[in-house]
């Protein structure tokens, strides 16, 4: 008897490391991670989709983006310098997909068309210049791995995607975590960046 309720005991206790892992729920409050450039960042769900703030207390530098699944940008802020430049501003980026952006799953792609929007800020007498671009792009979901960040393992599929459009090409790259429902980017064209740490913000 005395060994059923210490069986019983032991069961309920929680699982070492969990109170530090990230689950879907704590997407409400946010989660925090650092990468391997030193930045840190924050993630949360928010207007109906999943914004990503890549550089939190960064300065001048800002990377912030508004995303379905962590993986699709649907919109973004970004001043890639840690100094306030001679004629340089935000860049502020707007993408409309073709179709419903899909759930990644291992061994799958998706393939789709992007209507770009870009307003590039500086400090001319118009005060910024805009373009518009198509974009052709495939995400290719690759075999399924386990990760360990913070103590804690994660199911992941990485992503990665190519872009075509007048202006040229680039690739990405994310880490989509298969239990939480979203993505964090890794790389962006030839610069990898990968995630160091990763845990519940608060």
């Amino acid at each position: 008897m005395l060994r059923l309720v210490l069986g019983i005991c032991v069961g309920l206790l929680p699982v070492v490391g969990y109170a530090g892992c990230v689950t879907q729920d704590t997407l409400d409050k946010g989660v925090v991670f650092k990468r391997a450039d030193g930045r840190s960042g924050m993630v949360r769900r928010e207007d109906g989709g999943i914004f990503i703030d890549y550089a939190t207390g960064s300065g001048y530098w800002t990377d912030e983006r508004q995303t379905q699944l962590g993986i699709y940008e649907t919109g973004a802020r970004m001043y890639l310098s840690d100094e306030e430049t001679m004629g340089g501003g935000d860049r502020v980026l707007t993408w409309e997909f073709r179709g419903k952006p899909v759930v990644p799953r291992a061994g799958d792609s998706w393939k789709t068309k992007i209507s770009e929007y870009v307003v590039q800020y500086n400090s001319s007498e118009v005060g910024y210049y805009d373009t518009k671009d198509k974009l052709e792009a495939v995400y290719a979901f690759l075999s399924e791995k386990t990760v360990t960040l913070s103590k804690c393992e994660y199911r992941v599929i990485p992503v990665e995607a190519t872009f075509v459009g007048k202006a040229g090409g680039f690739t990405q790259r994310w880490l989509y975590f298969a239990d939480l429902g979203f993505g964090l980017e890794t790389r962006r064209g030839t610069g990898e960046n990968g995630l160091l740490a990763f845990k519940p913000a608060g």
